[in-house]
Parts: structure tokens; sequence; C-alpha cells
């Protein structure tokens, strides 16, 4: 592929999946026969860019990749439909690292049932634990980690939130947009590496309203600052998602609590309402998910107690 070609398929600081497939697809065309490379420009039209084509390669993570499979398996795909389309997301995701362009985090190219891990979840009584510290809500980063622990949302979407997103007076909160760091693109102004990136959730599910729960109004309200000022800091600047996490990992640590990823308190959430026996389609909606098959296959958990329970209503006749 010469460097022409490269200026118009993928110009300076447009790094979405869609123009990484087109790079692709142009180094690829004279290196396997005309029709594995229909079948390569089928797949990635018909799955790869309809889905997560708009997805800046910078933003590309774990989480995103998760609901882009299970989205597919969802519609019904064989297994070897499966197994190509994650090959070519693969190499193509590959082929950009080469060039400097490279995800949010290393990831994870496994069907659901190839996994040989989950996340690990705090215990129902270490999660009424960190609730019942989180409750005083001492200062604003307390407070930010009680909603997300209380409504689900990713924490991108936390430190995104700023006070004019919360309406008390309906008791709702908006989910408008996300914050994460992404590799600078521009290095003519400043030589750093990565940038902070503020935008809008990259799809419509995840721009949503959430109902706030009862016992946060009151909480919220007290803490409730100007618009303008992000709820974490109380100010005009935002916290970024690894600051959030060291944080949370230091309060982990002063309340003597497992080690856990601040994405256990999303899952959390999700495991409590199914544990519940609440409605799985309004979860997948406060989620910002496509489906429920998304929703239920990544979040939920069941456990050993929960099994028992229910071995035990099974044989209750």
């Amino acid at each position: 592929m010469t460097q022409e070609e490269m200026k118009h398929i993928d110009p300076p600081g447009n790094h979405t999946i869609s123009h990484l497939c087109e790079a692709w697809k142009l180094s690829m065309r004279y290196q396997v026969k005309p029709s594995t490379f229909a079948c390569y420009a089928t797949i990635i039209q018909k799955h790869i860019r309809p889905s997560i084509g708009t997805v800046e390669m910078e933003e590309m993570n774990n989480e995103i990749l998760s609901e882009f499979i299970l989205d597919r398996q969802s519609r019904g795909l064989s297994a070897n439909t499966m197994r190509l389309i994650l090959f070519l997301l693969k190499s193509i995701i590959r082929a950009g690292e080469r060039r400097g362009i490279c995800p949010a985090e290393p990831l994870d190219f496994f069907l659901p049932k190839d996994r040989g891990y989950e996340m690990k979840l705090l215990s129902q009584d270490n999660r009424r634990k960190l609730l019942s510290w989180l409750a005083g809500c001492r200062t604003n980063f307390e407070l930010g980690l009680l909603l997300s622990l209380s409504t689900g949302i990713r924490v991108g979407e936390l430190c995104g939130v700023k006070w004019e997103d919360v309406d008390l007076e309906e008791g709702v909160l908006h989910i408008r947009r996300t914050v994460s760091r992404i590799r600078n693109t521009d290095q003519k102004n400043t030589a750093a590496k990565t940038v902070l990136y503020i935008g809008s959730p990259k799809t419509g599910t995840s721009q949503r309203e959430i109902p706030l729960p009862d016992f946060m109004i009151p909480r919220l309200k007290e803490k409730k600052r100007e618009a303008g000022c992000y709820l974490l800091t109380g100010r005009t600047g935002c916290m970024e998602p690894r600051g959030v996490q060291r944080r949370f990992k230091n309060l982990l640590r002063k309340l003597r609590l497992p080690d856990v990823n601040i994405h256990a308190l999303r899952h959390s959430f999700a495991s409590q309402w199914i544990e519940n026996g609440f409605d799985s389609k309004s979860l997948s909606e406060i989620l910002g998910h496509s489906s429920v098959k998304i929703t239920m296959d990544i979040y939920v958990h069941s456990n050993m107690s929960q099994k028992k329970v229910y071995m035990d209503q099974m044989t209750a006749v």
C-alpha cells in the first residue's frame, strides 16, 4: 500500500475501526485469492463495520469487544462464522497496532464458551460492607462510587457525569458523556503520548436515562454543585478512569476488602438485580446494552448458594 493510498483511507487523526478495516482490506487485496478476499470483505461489511465501525481504536476495550461478540452470537451465527469474524477483527487490530494505533487495553479474542475466567466480584457480605461505608458520602468521590454501585454505570460514564445531568426533581440520571484516555494523534501542540478524551457515548443505547434510587436523592442534594461541575470532583475539571481505579483500590485496602476491579461495581449491580428476580429487559436498558442476551451473558454470574436455592425450589413439590 502506497503512502498516498494510506492518506486517502486513513487520514491523520481518523482511527475508527471502519477506517482500519479499509486500510487492512487494501493491504490484503493481492495477498489472498480473489474468492477469499471477497469472503473477508463481506464479513467486514456485514458484521464488523455496522456494529463497531464508528468506535475509535484508542477507545476499543474488552467490554466493547465482549458486547460485539455476544451481539453477533445472538443473531444465530455458526461457530465457524464467529471464529472467522474474530480472526479478521484480530488481524485488523493487530495491523493497526503495528502502525502505532493501539486499543485502550490488551484485547481478549475469545468466544465466551472458551473463556477460562470470570471477573472477581464482591460477595454479598463485602458488598454490604462497602455500601455501608459509601452511604456516609464523606466526599464527592465516595458519592460517585455509591452512584456507580447503585446504577451500574460504566467508570468512564461516572467520570463524565456533571451536576446538570442529575435531575433531582424527576429523580433521573442522564448519561450524556464518557471520559477516556486515548493516544494523542496531534503531537504538534504537545509531546504527550496520550490525551484525555471527553465525548458522547458511542451508541444510542448508551445515551440513556436511569431512574435514581430514593436513598440517593438526599445524598445527591447535599453535595450538589452548580451546572458545569463534575460530580466526582465538584469542580469544572473531571477525573479520569485510571484515577478512579487507583482511589477505589486504596479504599478497598482501607476497608480490608478483596482486591477487585472498579468494573466489579457494575457487575455487582447487575448480578444483584438478577438475584432479586427483577426484569432483565429493564436491566439491559439501565446498563445501556443493545440486547438482553448481552446483559445476561456478560454481567450475570450465578453462585453456588443461588444454585442451591433453585435446586431446593425445583424439588419442593
